[in-house]
Formats: structure tokens, C-alpha cells, sequence
């Protein structure tokens, strides 16, 4: 689990400083991504978790919060899960950054075959994610 407001993945942005173009990626989505490197780190200690060529099944939960200014009716049909969100950020860009920081469990984000992914509101913003081993 990862707490806080989830980030998607962004494009590399370009700037020209004195003539020469400059890539570089959005702080906020840079920061997200090593925390997670950061939590992977903490908790496996960077050891790869799947072997090259084993088919991967990624469940995921997005749990965005809740905006502020809605009605008390509204507010509660969020939190219940009773309103999906419909907006942008895109649910692959979600799912982009989480397998950006999460690279060194297996060899290649490749080998995720399925993903069940949905993104809710919740009071609590955080991100839920399993990542197992395909069986038959």
C-alpha cells in the first residue's frame, strides 16, 4: 500500500536554456515515483520478486480524494464508492507510475499479461496493489 494522493505518470517536458534543449520529468511525478522505489527498497530490499518470462496479474486500487465543496449528500455517495471517477487523470497513467517504480520486482513490466485496475474517492487517498504470479 502506498499512502497519499496517487500520481500519474507525466510526459517528459523540453525547455531551452541558452540555445541547448533540456528534457526533464514533472517533479511531482518524479518524487511519487522514487517513493515507491524508496518503499520497494524498505521493504524487499530491490530483490527481484519474479523471474524473467513469468506471467504477471497486477490488481490495483486507486483511491483518490474526495473534493472539497460537494454536498453532504454527495460527499457520502463518494466515500460509499458510489461515484467512479470519470476524470482525467487516465487510469494507464496511473497503472504507468506505479510499474515505473515498482521495475526491479521482475525483469520486464512486460510480463504483466492482466491487470485489474479501477480508481475510486476515498477519504483516505492511497493505492492498493497485488502483484502475483499468473496460475492455471
Amino acid at each position: 500500500m502506498i499512502d497519499g494522493e496517487p500520481v500519474p505518470a507525466s510526459r517528459p517536458r523540453f525547455s531551452s536554456l541558452g540555445g541547448k534543449k533540456r528534457g526533464y520529468t514533472d517533479k511531482k511525478y518524479r518524487i511519487y515515483k522514487n517513493g515507491i522505489k524508496t518503499l520497494y527498497w524498505d521493504k524487499y530490499h530491490n530483490k527481484q520478486l519474479f523471474k524473467k518470462g513469468v506471467p504477471l496479474v497486477a490488481h490495483i486500487r486507486f483511491y483518490r480524494r474526495i473534493q472539497k465543496g460537494l454536498s453532504k449528500a454527495e460527499h457520502k455517495r463518494r466515500a460509499n464508492h458510489e461515484v467512479k471517477p470519470t476524470v482525467k487523470p487516465d487510469l494507464d497513467n496511473y497503472e504507468k507510475a506505479i510499474f515505473d517504480g515498482l521495475a526491479k520486482a521482475w525483469f520486464d513490466d512486460g510480463q504483466i499479461w492482466k491487470h485489474d485496475t479501477e480508481k475510486n474517492y476515498d477519504e483516505h487517498p492511497r493505492t492498493e496493489i497485488l502483484i502475483e504470479e499468473w496460475t492455471k
